[in-house]
């Protein structure tokens, strides 16, 4: 090459003009993605790609075995380079992108991932996130994958892979982007011990681990931060452990996005220095990872954070003044925690730069108080304002109504009350999910009001809308999640409601009084959750909602047979208690086999239970429903499994034997027959058939035989109530041995008022729309103590025996002492022999003991002073005789009247019965005698001494001292003369008056 005056430079040759414009074309292409000409290529690549890889894709291709959408289908034809998701290089033709990634409104890929894919030798670019099924029949990661040395991109996010992390990915030094995450819910588990092939990857922009389990990595920390590169680190749910969070220097200096939520780290924000020093943050999320402490200063330092989410952890106090130069800040989430001050005094130490964008704000569950005053008003970006479950007082302020940009109100289950008016909805256009509930509001709307926004979940419980049911609702037609439960209406349900909630999936408009009846299209109902208790509604039920799974229509006027005709196909939960139906429980019953808890108590059926039998046919696996009669027996039928865990049928007239149905749910735990007209006995079949029974209520039945022994064998029981039957016999010996009678269970619940009932009810859970779940609580109405209440919850699994008012005689088992976890029992009204054990003593958790009205005899044990937590004891009418004991726990029992517990026991002796005890005079004198002597003779002893004291110093005085002698006894003298005088006049008058009277 020569170089000219007029051209600068000229090519000596036309072979050195070619290179140049071959090089300038590769240049372009590499910078430009320009696609050379069909005259550029090479012939190996004119037949569309490179054979060798042309047939690895389509082994490839032979290792899915389902694709439902066809999107392999079109891979036909020579160019494998313009298949669906296949990229190849416009200058080398080689294969260096396959994307099969699983999108949206696509179904998985099914299969496992070929071993032909490692021929593809220049892949960069490998993307099979999402199907979760195209990990073969061994689940594992490949190996071979570490072979693809010029990969920059590789995503197997959500597949469901076991085993460990292959060490063998160290080998993609080249990699800019790993993606591995796992989703929570998937069958297998990924797992790796150890990261020490992670630092090879020297040019990692981008990792995910999320759900990989990282338990037993040490060191993990350290590890990480050797990958100075990493812009995005996300470990969410890896169960990483505390240890190591100390690093001398940080590298992660380009760190913009870390997600590390929902780990059991447990340490003090201040102890993770590695995340303090990225200040180049953008997203930081530390959600559940267990962080206590108060807030470090050092989050001002985050000058470009847009997101932050600390929920779920145990950070107290305030928030530190030094946030106000996060400017960026969209999202601050801070559910969960302790923080504590007034909202106003919080929100001011939020930066207000960044109030024009902020957009999330989250701090419900906390210990925050005061009000919300005008300031809402100011922050006019929020689209999310979480406050539920604080102490938040006052009025709703009408600033709310200007947040134009609003889609989720939350500020239930908080102490505010006051006016709730138009004005506060005023430019709520946005609104879609509105919860005021758990507060005391009061809604004062117009009738004819329309509101501005159009609802999906609506919560008003223990608001007051009443009287009269509010017209506005039939506007929010999009309304998905109905909670008015306790708000006051005084109102018949309007026609319209039926039809504008048709769609809806969980209604609740429980403990009002609404009336009317059920309308006839009620099963056409689309809810999910139902729950309509504790209202008016009157007349039968012609049908039930079809796809229902939770239905609550008890503590209503409903009449009628009970509307089991047509069952709901789904339906899990059914409470019909507490109405007045009729008639008996039909065989349809025993097709529904996704009944879970079934309460049809309090009502007015008569019968006898189905025997739950299907017929089975060597020709047929089809189920019938047995059309035999209850109590038929016959060789061509076997039991029918059913899913019952609850089954509460008291309080009826049903009769029969012990009902056979129940042998066919073994998932039992709750079972209560009692106030009804069961006879027989109870089968020994029940400890092999129910192992998972704890509660088991026969009162008040006619029940008669002996208490099998095999109740033994329901290792779980721990509330058993056979009161006020028939039962005749002895105790049996191991009665009380079963693990469930010597659980110490926690009656944190056992204050809630009575009249509650057993049901469905809304708990907050913060997961699903509106922040509510529905669970399952039980009641029961117990006699302990001397009365009978109401029980709910938790509550009724207290550790409690009643026998009482049978006819059991023998003495009361030795053994039952193990039951140290019992709460309750009463053995009275029975003709139980002997003496009352000493073993009894070691029942530590017992509250209430009542005995009386049997024939017991013998001495009352004196360990039963070491029951501390005893607070009823009744022991009358028995034969007992001896010493009351007495002790710190027995002395203080019913002091109104301490005579009653012990009233019919003649000899009985104590000073509670204020009745001397024979041969020890002196010690029943003085009542507070103890058992080392009297307490009153240090007292007397005193006493004695200072009056001995005292008359020697008077007598010394006058002895030794004559002004004070002759002062003394002149002082007699004249005191002896006034006397006389005194007792001679008034005798004199007296003697007058008589004389005058005669």
């Amino acid at each position: 090459m020569k170089f000219n005056n007029e051209t600068h430079f000229t090519f000596s040759s036309k072979s050195t003009m070619l290179a140049l414009a071959v090089f300038l074309l590769l240049l372009t292409e590499t910078t430009t993605g320009w696609s050379k000409p069909e005259a550029l290529r090479t012939t190996h690549d004119r037949g569309g790609c490179i054979a060798r890889e042309r047939e690895a894709l389509l082994s490839i291709k032979a290792g899915i075995t389902a694709d439902p959408d066809g999107l392999l289908s079109l891979w036909r034809g020579q160019d494998c380079c313009r298949w669906e998701g296949v990229s190849c290089s416009n200058m080398t033709g080689h294969v260096i992108k396959l994307d099969l990634h699983k999108r949206d409104d696509q179904s998985s890929l099914e299969g496992e991932i070929s071993s032909s894919l490692k021929d593809l030798q220049h892949l960069q670019h490998l993307d099979l996130g999402g199907n979760e099924d195209l990990t073969g029949p061994g689940g594992r990661l490949p190996e071979f994958l570490g072979s693809l040395g010029d990969l920059r991109y590789l995503n197997l996010s959500s597949l469901d892979f076991s085993g460990t992390v292959p060490h063998q990915l160290g080998n993609l030094t080249r990699l800019l982007y790993l993606d591995l995450r796992s989703y929570y819910g998937l069958s297998k588990e990924l797992h790796q011990e150890d990261l020490l092939w992670l630092p090879q990857l020297s040019l990692l922009k981008h990792l995910d681990m999320s759900y990989v389990n990282l338990s037993t990595v040490i060191g993990w920390v350290d590890t990480v931060n050797k990958l100075a590169a990493l812009e995005v680190l996300r470990l969410s749910s890896c169960s990483l452990n505390s240890t190591g969070h100390f690093v001398s220097r940080s590298n992660l200096t380009m760190l913009e996005i870390l997600d590390i939520s929902g780990n059991s780290i447990e340490l003090q924000f201040k102890a993770i220095s590695w995340v303090l020093d990225a200040t180049s943050l953008i997203y930081l999320s530390l959600e559940y990872s267990g962080i206590y402490g108060m807030f470090p200063a050092h989050l001002g330092n985050f000058t470009s954070l847009e997101v932050l989410q600390l929920s779920g952890n145990y950070l107290k106090g305030m928030l530190p003044d030094t946030l106000t130069s996060l400017c960026r800040l969209r999202i601050f989430e801070l559910a969960g925690n302790d923080v504590q001050g007034d909202v106003t005094v919080l929100i001011d130490r939020l930066p207000k730069c960044s109030w024009c964008q902020l957009q999330v704000l989250r701090l419900g569950h906390n210990s925050i108080t005061g009000s919300l005053s005008d300031w809402i008003s100011n922050v006019t970006s929020l689209t999310t304002l979480d406050l539920r479950f604080n102490k938040l007082t006052g009025p709703l302020t009408t600033g709310i109504g200007m947040l134009s940009n609003l889609i989720y109100l939350n500020l239930g289950y908080n102490q505010m009350d006051g006016l709730i008016t138009q004005g506060h909805f005023a430019k709520l256009t946005e609104l879609r999910h509105l919860h005021l509930s758990g507060n005391s509001f009061t809604m004062e709307l117009n009738s004819d009001w329309i509101p501005p926004f159009t609802l999906q979940s609506l919560g008003l419980t223990s608001s007051y809308l009443g009287p009269r049911f509010p017209q506005w609702l039939k506007s929010q037609k999009n309304i998905s999640f109905l909670y008015m439960s306790g708000t006051g209406i005084v109102d018949t349900m309007p026609g319209w409601f039926w039809t504008v909630f048709i769609g809806a999936e969980i209604l609740d408009l429980s403990s009002n009084n609404i009336g009317g009846k059920l309308p006839a299209t009620l099963g056409q109902m689309g809810a999910d959750v139902l729950d309509l208790s504790s209202n008016r509604f009157t007349g039968s039920v012609q049908q039930l909602p079809q796809y229902t799974t939770e239905l609550d229509l008890s503590s209503n006027f409903l009449s009628g047979p009970l509307p089991l005709s047509l069952w709901p196909i789904y339906i899990e939960s059914l409470f019909l208690s507490n109405n007045y139906f009729t008639g008996t429980i039909p065989a349809s019953l025993c097709q529904i086999q996704s009944l879970r808890y079934l309460d049809i108590g309090s009502n007015m059926i008569t019968g006898h239970l189905p025997r739950c039998s299907e017929h089975v046919t060597s020709s047929s696996a089809m189920v019938t429903p047995n059309t035999t009669s209850p109590d038929s027996d016959s060789s061509s039928t076997m039991p029918l499994s059913m899913s019952i865990e609850t089954l509460r049928i008291d309080n009826n007239s049903l009769s029969g034997e012990f009902p056979l149905l129940i042998q066919n749910c073994p998932e039992l735990t709750f079972v209560d027959l009692g106030q009804n007209k069961f006879s027989g006995s109870i089968p020994e079949w029940i400890g092999q058939k129910l192992p998972q029974l704890k509660y088991l209520r026969l009162r008040s039945n006619m029940f008669s035989g002996y208490i099998p022994a095999q109740l033994k064998e329901l290792r779980h029981l721990q509330y058993l109530d056979l009161a006020h039957n028939n039962f005749s016999g002895s105790i049996p010996r191991s009665l009380l041995n079963m693990d469930g009678m010597t659980k110490t269970t926690e009656l944190a619940d056992r204050d809630i008022p009575s009249g509650t009932s057993s049901g469905i009810i809304a708990v907050d859970d913060g997961d699903v729309p509106g922040g509510f779940a529905y669970y399952y609580i039980d009641s029961i109405f117990v006699v302990t103590k001397g009365q009978g209440r109401e029980y709910i919850g938790q509550s009724i699994y207290m550790v409690s025996l009643d026998l009482s008012l049978n006819h059991l005689t023998g003495d009361i088992p030795k053994s039952i002492g193990p039951a140290s976890g019992l709460v309750s029992m009463n053995l009275s009204l029975n003709h139980l022999t002997g003496k009352i054990p000493e073993s009894i003593g070691s029942m530590r958790s017992l509250e209430s003991l009542d005995l009386s009205s049997n024939q017991l005899s013998g001495e009352i044990p004196s360990r039963l002073s070491d029951l501390t937590l005893l607070s009823y004891l009744n022991l009358s009418y028995n034969k007992l005789s001896g010493r009351i004991p007495s002790g710190p726990q027995l002395d203080t029992l019913n002091p109104d009247d301490p005579t009653s517990m012990y009233i019919g026991n003649p000899g009985l002796c104590g000073p509670r019965l204020r009745k001397t005890c024979p041969g020890n005079h002196a010690a029943e004198s003085h009542p507070k005698e103890s058992k080392g002597g009297s307490e009153t003779m240090p007292l007397c002893f005193g006493l004695s001494v200072g009056l001995v004291f005292g008359l020697w110093v008077v007598f010394c005085s006058l002895l030794f001292k004559k002004t004070w002698r002759v002062s003394y006894f002149l002082f007699f003298d004249e005191a002896c003369d006034k006397m006389y005088v005194f007792v001679v006049v008034n005798w004199a008058r007296m003697r007058r008056k008589v004389m005058a009277t005669d």
